[in-house]
């Protein structure tokens, strides 16, 4: 009996610190705080851009498409908030991350001259965040990660699809051959004004994060590590307009906190 209470007890033993040894390499490295980091500033950046203007019924307006203006402009408002969530998510994830620090950043951003301007800059800012986080989540190794940015990814989808069923006649095509865009940190950070790209605005405060198995390279369908670096595309369009939009801010400049 005691032969076997001690074979059982190996067993139970022997779990407990496989358990163990598998939770410990789960932990958060230096590498996924490079990830973090990223991932607050590209959060950062669209809360600091929604608090350069006021929401009102004029804006509401433009969006509410066959809704009241009075139900688009709540739901603009819970885009607003939930945004400030997603930095809080990551604020709460990076706490097990070491050596994290909030990069300090000098944003900058695009003139919003109209209520049209505004929808458009952030249609295609929703939607870059929303391919960034995918793209980001390619990077890490870390199940509280991965599962951070999944989450981000449909926030902000979800931000994009709304704002641009509001402004777009057809969100879908039938004859599609890739999945919603996903953007590698490369890409992101080059300063262009294409959708998929916030480098001009960021300030060069943060770092594209390296892949730790690799070069990541990001297919229409599925990502393969490979030895040569690519990533997903997409642009967006709205019509202009010059109707006037009451801004919160006198100038286009903000500092993260």
């Amino acid at each position: 009996m005691r032969f076997g209470s001690q074979i059982a007890w190996l067993f139970v033993a022997g779990g407990a610190l496989s358990s163990a040894a598998s939770s410990s390499n789960c932990s958060l490295t230096s590498s996924d705080t490079d990830v973090l980091e990223y991932t607050w500033v590209l959060s950062n950046f669209l809360n600091s851009f929604y608090q350069t203007v006021q929401l009102n019924q004029s804006v509401a307006s433009l969006v509410s498409n066959s809704t009241s203006s009075s139900k688009a402009l709540e739901n603009l408002e819970g885009i607003v908030h939930a945004d400030n969530l997603t930095a809080e998510a990551v604020r709460e994830v990076s706490s097990q991350a070491p050596d994290f620090k909030e990069p300090s950043c000098q944003y900058t951003f695009p003139p919003v001259s109209g209520i049209q301007s505004f929808v458009k800059w952030a249609y295609q800012f929703e939607s870059t965040l929303s391919g960034a986080f995918i793209g980001a989540a390619g990077y890490t190794q870390s199940p509280e990660v991965a599962f951070l940015l999944a989450r981000l990814a449909a926030e902000h989808s979800a931000h994009a699809t709304w704002i641009g069923s509001r402004v777009n006649s057809s969100m879908f095509q039938a004859n599609a051959t890739s999945l919603v865009p996903a953007y590698a940190p490369s890409q992101v950070l080059l300063k262009t004004n294409e959708t998929g790209s916030l480098g001009t605005y960021l300030g060069d405060c943060v770092s594209a994060p390296k892949n730790p198995c690799g070069v990541l390279q990001i297919g229409p369908l599925e990502a393969n590590i490979t030895s040569s670096s690519a990533a997903g595309s997409s642009s967006s369009s709205v019509a202009g307009s010059s109707t006037p939009l009451t801004s919160a801010s006198a100038t286009a400049t903000a500092t993260s906190s």
